[in-house]
């Protein structure tokens, strides 16, 4: 039945009210169509950065884009959460970070966005500087969670709704439901180099996606109303 809930019943009776995100909703909304067109037109734009995707999304509410990488994973079905800029501590900022849940429970994705046409691959088809730097992030991320993850308990209860409690996915120390993702780059920079290295890292938890992955993901999200 929850399924036939209204959007706002759902929020309320949700852990994160304000950061539900919810695929059947999307599906039954054209504008969400028109959206991911336009998020497509600033991907081709040259002068757009990370910080013009990032504004894009935040100021059209289009956190169902973000939501998309949960295609890559099997998790998220139950319900899916965005927390956009969320904090690690005061040390480090997590682009988006998405809380999914499955049948095993509640799970993190931890996403970094890199620039989307600068600096990606070298001219050997090995990756640039906008990759190397986001996994780098990746790993101070790691290093901060695998000492602090404890201590993220009250951030969480900032958002959380005030009459449920954080299951313990939220407050033990567990790296098997951390998944990291950095997204930088168009499908063309993606030399067999960058899919070899993407393979490598894939096997340290660290997703590597380009922006159409992003778009494409979204198209079948928009498409089937699952994520």
């Amino acid at each position: 039945m929850y399924v036939k809930y209204p959007p706002a019943v759902k929020r309320f009776t949700s852990l994160f009210p304000n950061n539900l995100l919810f695929a059947n909703d999307i599906k039954e909304d054209e504008t969400s169509h028109i959206l991911n067109e336009n998020f497509l037109d600033v991907l081709n734009s040259e002068s757009s950065t990370e910080r013009t995707i990032i504004n894009f999304i935040k100021d059209n509410q289009a956190y169902f884009i973000i939501a998309s990488i949960l295609q890559y994973y099997s998790f998220g079905h139950h319900e899916t959460y965005i927390f956009p800029e969320f904090q690690l501590g005061t040390s480090y900022k997590v682009d988006y970070l998405i809380v999914g849940k499955g049948s095993g429970g509640y799970e993190f994705v931890f996403i970094e966005l890199e620039h989307p046409n600068r600096n990606i691959v070298l001219k050997a088809g090995h990756e640039g500087e906008a990759f190397r730097k986001g996994i780098q992030q990746i790993h101070d991320w790691k290093f901060w969670l695998n000492a602090s993850f404890h201590s993220l308990h009250e951030t969480f209860r900032k958002y959380k709704n005030p009459q449920k409690d954080l299951p313990e996915e939220f407050l033990i120390t567990d790296p098997s439901r951390w998944q990291f993702v950095v997204v930088a780059g168009r499908r063309s920079d993606f030399s067999e180099k960058m899919y070899t290295k993407a393979r490598d890292v894939k096997q340290n938890g660290i997703l590597l996606l380009h922006y159409d992955n992003l778009y494409d993901k979204t198209k079948d999200i928009l498409k089937h109303g699952s994520f």
